[in-house]
């Protein structure tokens, strides 16, 4: 199991053994979100240390990847079903796609907000959700058509830090309203 530690590191833990190994994070405090790919790869976001990196998981040994440019803030990561990479720009208010086979970034803003994407998930179909805390809403993006669906709370600073999902459901974690909230489709 692995872990991040915003203070500065990461790490893993073995159930079997309760063994724990932490390494401090390559460029210091902000390893945030993280996710594995299909083919077993693991990556994590830093939001202070503004890069996502990939981890070695035979040596432990991280491998940073700048964004596509400076100061974005990259809060969340998430693998679609073919390993590319999908992250939240916090301080740039958009989305960033991470092929990892290709070396090759893309973003894409918001429809509403400069800044203030937080939480990312990919769910079973391949679409990117992210919450966009500036619009007190979810954002859906559809990578086929490259366009954006707003399902906005009913409910003001929903502040949703986390997402997860199942199959035609994506849940969401509102801190300010202290409530989950499911979107169907």
């Amino acid at each position: 199991m692995w872990f991040t530690g915003y203070s500065g590191i990461y790490g893993r833990a073995d159930p079997a053994t309760g063994k724990v190994e932490v390494r401090k994070a390559p460029k210091g405090a902000g390893p945030y979100g993280m996710t594995g790919t299909p083919g077993g790869d693991v990556w994590y976001a830093s939001l202070a240390g503004d890069h996502i990196a990939r981890i070695d998981t035979a040596s432990g040994e991280a491998t940073v990847v700048d964004p596509p440019r400076k100061g974005v803030g990259p809060r969340r990561i998430w693998s679609d079903s073919k390993g590319v990479l999908w992250v939240s720009f916090w301080n740039a208010g958009a989305i960033g796609r991470y092929d990892p086979a290709t070396k090759a970034w893309a973003t894409y803003p918001l429809p509403q907000s400069k800044s203030g994407a937080y939480s990312i998930y990919v769910d079973d179909r391949d679409r990117v959700w992210a919450t966009d805390w500036a619009a007190n809403a979810v954002q859906r993006f559809d990578p086929k058509t490259e366009t954006y669906t707003t399902f906005p709370s009913d409910k003001k600073n929903a502040n949703v830090r986390q997402m997860l999902g199942r199959p035609g459901e994506a849940w969401g974690g509102e801190s300010g309203t202290d409530r989950l909230v499911v979107i169907r489709d």
